[in-house]
């Protein structure tokens, strides 16, 4: 079959993959890595291409021009709460015209059931994409399904088999060959173009705000993740992002691969990992096999927050790790949750002050967005019936408008959002410590691009602020000319 893998147009921004979809803050733009795993499945055996149209900055019309003479069989797209309801227009209208292409989705979004039974034109979900479901649905071996929403002989299917923690997977060397492009940027590079990996899927913890915590957990043989980081070394690669969400949590496993990664020699990479899991013995294996940055959920300085919503993770703990990674000269990316179920202004406020007082190299400020079949999402549903989640865009950059769970606004928590993000990242001493550090060219010109991209889009919030209230056509118009 030739199949087209395809991250569809948008207004924004838009970063839809690994079920959580956002609006990116600072103009970067990364591979989609449930594609990027699929490329390689799908290729044992289906001629596979790739678009993604948010790297391309193309309109819904170029796209549909580009696709029109491939005679696609399928199409397996992204989506997510953040952009849904423009994908399924688009998407919507591709089947229109084309009645007997198969369209299958992933993303945040799809994991409500009731999204997909309610959306005739999409043949089926994809609910784990390092698995061999999507042979299985295209062969129409329906009985080999383990995880997919799909309709066959005029049946809806329903299958979600729970991934137990702890288990293993395998996948073929993905086709990074069809991802490697320079324009995608990774904003702690220190090199280009760059690579994603993944060698874990999920998450073994139980943050209740998380929706990775609802996927089970699932570990790459340490043999199957080199074959592909020697892949890569061939392409002459030497930037990676480790994508998965709870790198560390095996220690030994770690160990292991940081050993491998030294012995192939001149990796630069960065990865997120829990502040619990950091020991100086495992950071002093990473540093050695180039790790550079470390990317730490803090979420908040509010510890009964913390408790609440199950992050079993303490202040001191963070205090720790970030003392550790600085002894190790490794940079921390901290990032915080504004507007947790209840929080006050002053609990919020607390949560900026802390990212000040941990000394941070980079900060990431997101509201509080309850994901689909999050435990966060279902105890608001319990609590509140009748919210109406159908025509919510979820949003967690806070750059689309947003509604507020906590005690405070939803015009406060932005208005505290990005007064934190500008204090932050536009003193001089930040920006001056930032030019001393940086140790290739491209991680200076990253440095210039990240400032001039966020203040853009802070600028281009409020300008949205304004149309919105005002209701002015030519200041919509300036607003969507206003992406740098």
């Amino acid at each position: 079959m030739n199949i087209l893998l395809l991250n569809p147009p948008g207004l924004h921004s838009f970063s839809r993959d690994y079920f959580c979809s956002k609006v990116t803050k600072t103009g970067y733009i990364e591979h989609p890595v449930d594609l990027l795993l699929l490329s390689g499945i799908l290729s044992e055996k289906h001629q596979v291409s790739f678009i993604d149209s948010i790297l391309d900055n193309s309109t819904p019309c170029e796209l549909k021009r580009q696709i029109s003479g491939d005679n696609f069989d399928a199409i397996i797209f992204l989506s997510g709460t953040s952009s849904f309801p423009d994908d399924s227009r688009f998407l919507k209208n591709l089947k229109c015209h084309s009645p007997n292409l198969i369209l299958v989705g992933i993303g945040d979004v799809f994991r409500d059931e009731k999204v997909f039974r309610s959306n005739e034109w999409l043949d089926a979900v994809i609910l784990d994409f390092t698995n061999r479901d999507i042979m299985a649905f295209l062969e129409n071996d329906f009985d080999s399904i383990k995880n997919m929403f799909f309709r066959g002989n005029g049946t809806i299917f329903v299958r979600k088999t729970a991934i137990p923690k702890h288990s293993v997977f395998e996948i073929p060397v993905p086709r990074h060959d069809l991802f490697i492009n320079s324009r995608y940027l990774f904003p702690f590079s220190r090199f280009h173009p760059y690579a994603t990996v993944l060698t874990d899927f999920g998450c073994p913890f139980n943050c209740a705000f998380c929706i990775y915590c609802t996927l089970g957990f699932k570990l790459r043989p340490i043999e199957n993740v080199v074959e592909e980081l020697r892949f890569l070394k061939s392409l002459k690669i030497r930037e990676i992002f480790f994508k998965d969400q709870a790198f560390g949590a095996d220690k030994n496993r770690t160990f292991e691969l940081c050993k491998t990664m030294t012995e192939i020699g001149g990796f630069s990479w960065s990865c997120f990992m829990r502040a619990d899991c950091i020991s100086p013995d495992l950071l002093k294996a990473m540093k050695i096999a180039g790790c550079h940055t470390i990317m730490f959920g803090v979420e908040s300085a509010n510890e009964a927050i913390l408790e609440r919503f199950h992050k079993n993770i303490t202040k001191e703990k963070v205090r720790y790790a970030f003392s550790c990674c600085k002894d190790e000269k490794i940079d921390r990316l901290g990032i915080f949750i504004l507007g947790f179920p209840d929080e006050s202004e002053k609990s919020v406020r607390q949560t900026i002050k802390f990212a000040f007082e941990l000394d941070c190299d980079f900060v990431s400020f997101n509201v509080f967005m309850p994901k689909p079949e999050t435990p966060a999402r279902k105890w608001i549903e319990k609590q509140l019936p009748d919210l109406g989640w159908e025509n919510e865009t979820l949003d967690q950059s806070g750059f689309l408008p947003f509604k507020s769970y906590s005690k405070v606004s939803s015009s406060c928590l932005e208005t505290l959002k990005n007064w934190a993000i500008l204090r932050f990242y536009f003193r001089p001493t930040y920006f001056l410590r930032r030019i001393r550090k940086a140790q290739t060219s491209f991680e200076l010109k990253m440095l210039f691009m990240m400032g001039f991209s966020m203040f853009f889009s802070i600028l281009e919030q409020v300008v949205q602020k304004i149309t919105v209230s005002c209701n002015i056509p030519q200041l919509d118009a300036f607003r969507k000319n206003l992406k740098p």
